[in-house]
């Protein structure tokens, strides 16, 4: 009996010892769990519960403005009302909706959406119904919205143009990035290469919500941050006044710099398109239409534009002949209407030929045997040297994207391209700005501008100099003396008998160079027929690109019509027209210094 008691009391201890360990295995387990809870992963899980607890609102920001160096407005911020229901229960929701479709009109595609996206959405993500109320329909909804739970109008911005085709392609256009906020992204233009100061940064609203979703109190806020505007040297009249200019031509571009300062004062495409529908909400079929255009409107000619640059390009081989002293200035060749290379004529513009010519008249006259002669010594590897100095081949960094290098063609690249060696007529051919040599309207520009600024490193720029991301004042001169035959002879096209003369002969005195580029073989018979006779798009490509007024060289003017036929008879007198009115808004006069000098000109020595 006493053994019986004794296992009894053993076996009670050991199974008391056994749920005592039991229990305290179990007890720090707990410890250990809370520990880990409420020490160790406590930022966790109140990050979990503030997610339960705590909805975020963005707060959108103003996109920063666009204005034009007159003062101008072109891109704003126009204020939209926006309507957007929360995903709650399948009750609350369908009553909200029949609320709100009895005031205001929606779409069986707006409300079929709608009820789709609920699906995928976790509960209390605001849906947006409306992305832009008008003004009835936000007083309509404003009248019940105290019937309204989870339903909320936020205030919002749309993009807007205020000259939305003359801008077209210096300002771009935006879209609306997909997420809730839909907030805008430049895509071209000002509005793409400027973004990081436009855009802003958005804000917030942060708000408790009970356990059913329904709003308590706010907790903190935090203001969005607006973007900067952007001023950009471009002149809204002076831009206005080109575009209504070209408008009358099918397609074609212009440049205005400023050479004093690298400002561009206007950039000008034909055909443009309305930037305003893009940025807001552009049908599939409107947007087909623009892409499916023959004359390509969404296409910027002004700088990606690419054309052989035609006899603008004879610029350069003369100051590159003259640099590298293959000829002097009273240098004579004799253009009797072509020259022959490799068993083949390649003729002068003028088939009966220019006579005995020098550097002065040949560009005065375009002659283009005197070219070819001066090519030959020149060879091509030093067209392109200074063709590179003049800005030929290379971007000129102007601020807008899709800018086009265009093509500077050599010995090189024709081996890496074709595999095959470079032909003695190439270059000649390239020295008159045709064959395989291709160029923006804003490279001719440039190149103008270093001629004028005497300066290889001038560059132009769309931005306000504090804005400007760039800040090389360096000058890098060309030999004063070449530079001043070309200004000399450039002025000659315009005033003493040129090939502009007829157009651009003036008080205030433009000096510049006309052109013409090819843009298919001449065919047997073809010779010296008017370019009206041919289709418009087998006609050449129109060129004018001159400086004013001559005494204090300030503008630059650079015209292109595409399949414009000559240039002395469509591309100068545009030009003239842009020169006249630069000069009237500038009240330049024919001052008595002016008359002296094209009095005294008429006594320079005959070169």
């Amino acid at each position: 009996m006493i053994n019986k008691n004794i296992d009894t009391q053993y076996s009670f201890k050991k199974t008391v010892r056994f749920v005592f360990f039991i229990s305290l295995a179990f007890l720090l387990i707990l410890v250990g769990k809370l520990f880990v809870l409420q020490i160790l992963e406590s930022k966790k899980y109140a990050t979990l519960s503030d997610k339960n607890r705590i909805r975020v609102y963005p707060i959108v920001q103003r996109r920063g403005r666009i204005i034009t160096s007159d003062g101008k407005v072109v891109a704003q911020n126009r204020q939209r009302y926006r309507l957007s229901i929360e995903s709650c229960d399948i009750e609350t929701f369908t009553k909200n909706f029949d609320l709100i479709a009895s005031k205001i009109n929606i779409t069986d595609a707006e409300k079929t959406e709608l009820f789709e996206s609920r699906k995928n959405k976790p509960k209390y993500t605001p849906i947006l119904l409306k992305d832009e109320l008008s003004w009835d329909e936000y007083s309509k909804i404003a009248m019940i919205f105290y019937k309204l739970n989870h339903v909320s109008i936020e205030n919002s911005f749309i993009r807007e143009y205020l000259m939305p085709i003359e801008f077209c392609h210096v300002i771009g256009y935006t879209t609306k990035n997909k997420n809730y906020l839909q907030s805008l992204t430049g895509q071209t233009g000002i509005e793409a290469f400027a973004d990081d100061q436009l855009v802003g940064i958005p804000g917030n609203v942060k708000i408790e919500i009970n356990s059913v979703g329904k709003k308590m109190r706010v907790i903190d806020s935090v203001s969005p941050v607006d973007g900067e505007d952007i001023i950009i040297t471009i002149n809204s009249e002076i831009q206005k006044f080109i575009y209504n200019l070209l408008s009358a031509e099918k397609a074609g571009a212009c440049v205005v710099l400023d050479i004093t300062n690298g400002n561009v004062v206007a950039l000008v495409s034909v055909p443009g398109f309305n930037s305003n529908p893009i940025t807001s909400k552009i049908s599939q079929n409107e947007w087909n239409k623009l892409l499916n255009n023959p004359l390509k409107p969404l296409i910027n000619r002004a700088i990606g534009g690419i054309y052989p640059p035609g006899s603008v390009f004879k610029i350069v081989t003369i100051l590159a002949a003259l640099e590298k002293k293959v000829i002097s200035p009273k240098d004579t060749i004799y253009c009797s209407g072509g020259v022959v290379l490799d068993g083949n004529t390649f003729h002068c513009w003028k088939r009966s030929g220019h006579g005995k010519i020098n550097a002065y008249d040949a560009l005065r006259f375009s002659c283009d045997c005197y070219i070819f002669e001066v090519a030959k010594k020149l060879g091509i590897n030093a067209i392109v040297e200074y063709a590179q100095k003049l800005g030929y081949g290379s971007k000129t960094g102007i601020e807008i994207p899709n800018e086009s290098s265009g093509l500077l063609p050599s010995k090189q690249w024709k081996l890496l391209r074709y595999g095959k060696s470079w032909k003695p007529y190439e270059t000649i051919i390239t020295a008159i700005g045709q064959g395989a040599l291709l160029a923006t309207l804003i490279q001719s520009a440039t190149m103008m501008g270093k001629i004028y600024t005497n300066n290889y490193n001038f560059r132009p720029s769309l931005l306000i100099r504090s804005q400007r991301r760039f800040n090389d004042e360096r000058v890098d001169p060309i030999g004063t003396a070449n530079v001043e035959v070309i200004k000399s002879a450039l002025y000659q096209v315009c005033n003493a008998g040129g090939t502009a003369s007829r157009s651009c002969k003036t008080a205030y005195g433009i000096s510049g160079k006309t052109g013409s580029s090819q843009v298919r073989k001449i065919r047997k018979g073809e010779a010296g027929m008017s370019q009206n006779a041919f289709p418009w798009h087998f006609r050449d490509h129109a060129f004018f690109v001159g400086c004013a007024p001559y005494e204090h060289p300030r503008y630059v003017v650079a015209v292109m019509v595409e399949h414009g036929g000559s240039g002395s008879a469509t591309a100068a007198p545009i030009a003239r027209q842009v020169f006249d009115k630069l000069m009237s808004m500038q009240d330049v006069r024919n001052t008595a210094n002016t008359k002296n000098f094209h009095d005294n000109f008429n006594s320079v020595e005959k070169r």
